[in-house]
């Protein structure tokens, strides 16, 4: 904030140089003082020397008198920015520092600044697919520019960053062409494209989406007569023919080739997630209330609907089934979470659910953002003009549901909860439907669906039996169910045994709501299951994840897998668990909530905590074996486990167990938050700890740190310095792999710290090389090279043969950095040497690729290839996409070197598009630096210079400074090549 107050500073620079503090426009003085604005604005909160400044505004011939000038200019300036700076303390807008100055500017200033980040963003949304964001962020950055950039100033700094902004805004506008083709726009872009090509002649790319969006306009002969007049220009006026990329879409418009035809990917974009659940067997009743919702939705600016009403009543089956009946609606998706409001101690947090929001929606883990309001904003923007509908099931507070709240009018919510969540229609202007009992009529129908025809031979037993349900469709069904199991016993019978188990209620709790009822029937139905089955159920209400299957179940209750197996059946065919996907269950919370009351009143507090502890050893131990069958080159790191002692899935296969893995991953992660807090830490300390590599290869960083934090938390509340310094080098890692350099940095810290003073020399080591690994990244490769120097010296002193090798092969990359050639090559040879002996085959394959890398930086292109095709080929065996993405940019880079243009760019791209899709940042940053390096090479210097200038931003974002100076040397070299381009087609 200028002056250190609250008014902010708005800048100018696409059009003529203005600046605004709030709603006063400043005098910026004279076109040079204006100049140094613009070069301190474009430089914002980076200092910018004082001979830069002299450069920008004389260039090679300064008067003698520059110096002076530029401290005028200054003094100019200050006055402008701080008007009542003579009447108080200096401010702190402008400031002075060793030999140049820096302006104190907010994120999105100036306008230049915000157009790269949204043509940034618009970047991310096309990339995975969200085409509607994409467009949306286009138009907004288009919006910014209001005539030629930094009108009315001159100098060598104008003229050369005017070129760069002409240039970034004619990328700009292809990019936003090729998303309005994308979204099947094309007879829209034939009329913006026409004027385009007329205004820029020698742009090819213009002239291929021409092309393309006449032929799908069904203008065939239009679209080649663009290709005959674009080589009739090219040749005359610069001697050339049409690229090759214009040459491919011209032969394929002869040929009518089918993929020029609207991609399928815009009918998979324009779907959308599709979260509902399956509508609701035999849903029955309910028409008055659908109508009204029905009426309530055309009518409704806001489209937030409350679905409230007791435990047990419909809401969500009601819900359910107006979603699917609306969802055409919708073209854009659906979204659904069941935040578990009710369930005790385990509703679902809603930065959880935005979580999971973001990532249906597209967004990377790498990319979610660390704080809640950080996620809603994020969330914000991805649904914003999308037409979405998003159904937020058994929410308890609106504090809950508020930042899962859409900011766009073209989406609707609809929330279940029991309760009436008024602040939701005062603040939000939610439209409220109170769901009552089902109507007496209606409860009968639905035990006719469910009975047959019981129910028309005893209608007033079947009427009091629907009286004794309370007309809850919960209890309806249990007792349905179990009417069904009991076919001679008639409906009367039936009747009067829950009778007698309601009045027994009643004498034990007076509450005399719809609960008390609902209680009454899962008694009675609960007293009708076999001595296993009874016990089964009431230990699922201790468990703490969302679901259950059979093994776990089996290891609550200490039973076989197939006692297990056939006690889950009976309970699901009698409605007291719900079957889900792939043999899992589940539980309505209020059955959650009966069974773990249950199991209080006839359990032991030690049979309670020995059924819990058997499924802690049952996750841990599974959690293990599958690990080690992943990752088996790692079993030493992780904590040794017993075998599970009850029946659990054989880990032989490496694609078995990672699918168990990420099957149970929500509730693995349950199950750390629960025994971090409620006194079991060696479990979430140890589940932890054992899934690190897991986590950290699946890109499930924002897991990772939600993970590792309890962990840590575990570990200090019961003392152990130990777990907790592990546990804080895994946080250090997971915030690395999301970018976050410092916060990585400050626990790997903190852990050496105490492994160091424990005198835990294997851990030391660990920690020694991630931090080594990420000083690399941010090019200190001195202390890159000396923190891999120790980690080295400590596996090597305690013969861990794994360590060495990382050690080694991390060093290579050290020196590959260096140029120290013939040092890198040695290291990784004996990295792979290594790996190759004890079985790490994620390792063999990084020291196949780094050998390559070395042979191709000694222009050995023809081995380079053969040891880059094998790690790609083993990366993909094993499933490492982080590796495969690093083998198809290294051989990428071998094909640059050969001058195949062509099949770098498509490896180049290919990578790129990978590691977008695991959210490797850094990655990302690397093979836009690569693409650019190509497209310089094949002479698109305006194309590589949109390469560069994304990877400064992402660089610079992510704090890799190797990345940002590769960057910004490819810029000047683009500059210096659109300039003698420019200098040709004078």
């Amino acid at each position: 904030m200028p002056g250190g107050g609250d008014t902010p500073l708005r800048i100018q620079l696409l059009g003529p140089v203005r600046a605004w503090l709030g709603e006063e426009e400043l005098d910026l003085g004279a076109p040079r003082q204006r100049v140094v604005f613009g070069m301190l604005a474009m430089r914002a909160n980076r200092t910018v020397s004082r001979d830069e400044l002299i450069d920008g505004i004389w260039g090679q011939d300064p008067p003698a008198s520059a110096v002076n000038s530029v401290h005028i200019y200054v003094a100019g300036l200050r006055r402008a920015l701080e008007p009542d700076r003579a009447h108080r303390a200096p401010g702190k807008a402008l400031l002075a520092g060793a030999g140049g100055y820096l302006l104190r500017l907010e994120s999105g200033q100036p306008d230049a600044e915000a157009f790269g980040q949204l043509l940034a963003a618009a970047r991310e949304a096309q990339a995975v697919g969200e085409l509607a964001a994409a467009a949306r962020l286009h138009d907004a950055a288009s919006k910014l520019w209001r005539a030629d950039p930094l009108s009315g100033i001159s100098g060598p700094w104008a003229e050369i960053e005017r070129v760069r902004l002409r240039e970034l805004r004619l990328t700009a506008v292809e990019e936003r062409t090729e998303v309005m083709l994308a979204r099947g726009r094309h007879a829209e872009a034939v009329a913006e494209l026409s004027g385009l090509v007329a205004e820029h002649p020698l742009r090819e790319r213009f002239r291929g989406q021409l092309m393309l969006a006449l032929y799908r306009c069904e203008r065939q002969a239009e679209a080649l007569a663009v290709f005959a007049d674009t080589r009739r220009v090219l040749v005359e006026e610069l001697g050339v023919e049409p690229g090759p990329e214009l040459r491919r879409l011209h032969e394929r418009l002869l040929l009518a080739d089918d993929a020029l035809d609207l991609p399928a990917a815009l009918e998979a974009a324009r779907a959308g997630p599709a979260q509902l659940p399956a509508d609701v067997d035999d849903f029955t009743g309910r028409a008055a209330e659908l109508a009204q919702l029905d009426r309530l939705l055309p009518s409704t600016a806001m489209k937030i609907f409350t679905i409230s009403g007791t435990a047990g009543v419909g809401k969500t089956a009601l819900a359910v089934r107006w979603a699917h009946r609306i969802r055409g609606r919708f073209p854009d998706g659906q979204l659904y979470a069941n935040l578990r409001g009710y369930d005790a101690g385990q509703p679902v947090p809603a930065g959880d659910a935005l979580t999971g929001f973001l990532r249906a929606l597209g967004t990377a883990a790498q990319d979610i953002p660390a704080g809640i309001d950080e996620r809603a904003a994020a969330y914000r923007t991805l649904l914003d003009g999308r037409r979405m509908l998003v159904v937020l099931d058994n929410v308890a507070t609106v504090e809950q549901v508020s930042p899962l709240l859409p900011g766009s009018p073209s989406c609707a919510v609809l929330v279940t909860s029991r309760d009436s969540l008024p602040g939701l229609v005062a603040r939000h202007g939610a439209r409220r439907l109170d769901l009552d009992l089902l109507p007496l009529h209606e409860a009968v129908d639905l035990l006719r669906a469910l009975i047959g025809g019981r129910v028309a031979a005893e209608p007033g037993s079947a009427i009091t039996l629907a009286q004794e349900c309370a007309r809850l469709p919960l209890a309806l069904r249990v007792a349905a169910e179990l009417a069904v199991s009991r076919p001679s016993m008639p409906l009367s019978q039936l009747a009067d045994e829950l009778a007698d188990e309601q009045r027994l209620l009643d004498l034990l709790d007076a509450g005399g709501d719809a609960r008390t009822a609902v209680r009454g029937v899962f008694s009675w139905s609960y007293s009708h299951l076999a001595t296993d089955a009874a016990r089964t159920f009431r230990l699922l209400g201790l468990h703490p994840g969302p679901d259950i299957d059979a093994y776990a179940a089996a290891a609550l209750a200490a039973a076989t897998l197939g006692q297990s197996r056939r006690v889950l059946d009976l309970l699901a065919r009698a409605h007291m668990i719900e079957h889900g996907h792939e043999g899992r269950c589940g539980l309505h919370d209020l059955l959650r909530s009966y069974a773990a009351q249950v199991a209080s009143a006839e359990d032991s507090a030690g049979d309670r905590h020995a059924a819990l502890t058997r499924l802690f050893d049952y996750y841990l131990a599974t959690a293990a074996a599958a690990m080690d069958t992943v990752f088996p080159a790692e079993r030493r790191r992780r904590p040794r486990v017993p075998a599970a002692a009850t029946p659990a899935p054989a880990m032989t296969d490496s694609a078995e167990a990672r699918i168990w893995l990420d099957t149970e991953r929500v509730t693995l992660a349950a199950v750390i938050g629960y025994t971090a807090t409620r006194g079991w830490p060696g479990y979430a300390i140890g589940l932890a700890d054992t899934l690190f590599r897991y986590l950290d290869t699946g890109n499930y960083h924002a897991d990772a740190v939600v993970l590792h934090s309890h962990a840590r938390d575990a570990a200090r509340a019961s003392g152990d310095t130990g777990a907790e310094a592990t546990a804080l080098s895994h946080l250090g890692v997971a915030e690395w792999r999301r970018g976050r350099y410092e916060q990585a940095v400050g626990h790997l810290q903190q852990a050496l710290t105490v492994f160091r003073a424990a005198g835990d020399r294997a851990n030391e080591a660990r920690a020694l090389g991630n931090l080594g690994l990420i000083h690399w990244r941010q090019g200190s490769y001195n202390r890159a090279a000396g923190h891999h120097e120790q980690a080295l010296a400590a596996f090597r002193e305690l013969g861990d043969q794994a360590g060495v090798a990382r050690a080694l092969n991390n060093l290579g990359t050290v020196y590959q950095r260096q140029g120290r050639a013939e040092e890198a090559a040695r290291h990784h040879e004996q990295a792979l040497a290594l790996f190759r002996a004890i079985g790490d085959q994620a390792g063999e394959a990084r020291a196949l690729n780094n050998l390559g890398s070395v042979e191709w930086q000694r222009g050995r292109c023809a081995t380079a290839a053969l040891w880059h095709e094998q790690a790609l080929a083993l990366f993909r065996e094993i499933g490492d996409r982080f590796g495969e993405a690093d083998a198809l940019a290294s051989l990428g880079c071998v094909y640059e070197r050969q001058g195949r243009g062509e099949q770098a760019a498509m490896h180049h791209q290919h990578a790129l598009a990978l590691f977008r899709e695991i959210g490797d940042r850094t990655g990302e940053a690397e093979a836009l630096n690569r693409l650019g390096e190509v497209l310089l090479m094949i002479g698109q210097p305006g194309q590589a210079r949109t390469k560069y200038l994304a990877a400064v931003a992402l660089g610079g974002q992510i704090g890799d400074r190797y990345e940002v100076a590769r960057a910004r040397d490819g810029l000047a070299r683009s500059h210096e090549a659109i300039g003698a381009l420019s200098y040709t087609h004078r």
